[in-house]
């Protein structure tokens, strides 16, 4: 199934990560539940720059991911050449911009083609949280 939105916490978490490591590039992978992003994957080992993020990906457990995400410091929201080699493994990969805000991040398919992700409530499974409750 095509990802098509975006939770909207999932977006603020990605927004305030941005925040919180510039000035250097965030970078993680997306995981999907259908057709919506719903939680961000950070691989142990990823470094970082101002000018660039190299995500481990042999570090990443067996599962599936929708796509990625990271930053540009310098506020441009498109991608690089380095960017679309890295694309074509990923069906929707975002890209956010200083200031990292609702305005300034975009979505991009696997080719480097403009996509739009709808932002949506997204019900979370609180199951784990009420099962860790019985114990306390």
């Amino acid at each position: 199934m095509a990802v098509k939105k975006i939770a909207s916490d999932t977006l603020d978490f990605i927004l305030e990560s941005c925040k919180a490591t510039h000035p250097r590039e965030f970078g993680a992978l997306l995981e999907a539940d259908g057709d919506t992003i719903i939680n961000v994957i950070y691989l142990p080992g990823t470094d970082s720059t101002s000018r660039s993020v190299s995500l481990k990906t042999w570090t990443m457990p067996n599962m599936p991911h929708a796509g990625s995400v990271h930053s540009h410091p310098s506020g441009a929201v498109r991608p690089s050449e380095q960017d679309l080699i890295f694309f074509r493994t990923n069906e929707v990969n975002i890209i956010v911009g200083e200031p990292y805000s609702r305005e300034s991040w975009k979505a991009f398919d696997r080719n480097g083609n403009l996509i739009s992700l709808e932002i949506v409530d997204y019900e979370f499974d609180d199951e784990e949280e009420d099962e860790d409750s019985e114990f306390n």
